[in-house]
């Protein structure tokens, strides 16, 4: 699993990739369109390109200390598709928790109508 660093650094990737070929990164293009939050510097950033490509997210063709040659490769570009897919799972899951809530309480309170009108309370 990726952390939030290399995650966002792929979408960076992915974002600018349009194609499937190469393409050259400038290493502060790619620091200064990482969020703030994380506090990186280009160190970081190169570590992280590292990471994706031993998990083979990316393919790095040719890096120094200023610029990178890459491009996302199929496992790369999924992780996002694969994210997006588990939202919308999720949410529709979350439809039927509702719907499920519902009929329980509703089962749930004719029932209990039925027990009192039996026992002669109502």
């Amino acid at each position: 699993m990726l952390d939030k660093r290399c995650l966002s650094l792929l979408n960076i990737i992915n974002r600018d990739c349009v194609g499937s070929g190469y393409k050259v990164f400038d290493t502060e293009y790619l620091l200064s369109s990482m969020p703030v939050k994380f506090g990186l510097d280009s160190q970081s950033v190169l570590d992280c390109v590292k990471t994706l490509s031993d998990r083979e997210y990316i393919s790095v063709k040719y890096q120094d200390d200023f610029e990178i040659c890459l491009c996302p490769l199929n496992k790369g570009r999924l992780v996002f598709e694969n994210q997006i897919e588990c939202e919308i799972e999720r949410a529709h899951a979350q439809k039927f928790y509702f719907l499920y809530s519902f009929l329980g309480a509703l089962s749930g309170g004719l029932s209990l109508i039925i027990l009192l009108v039996v026992l002669g309370v109502i």
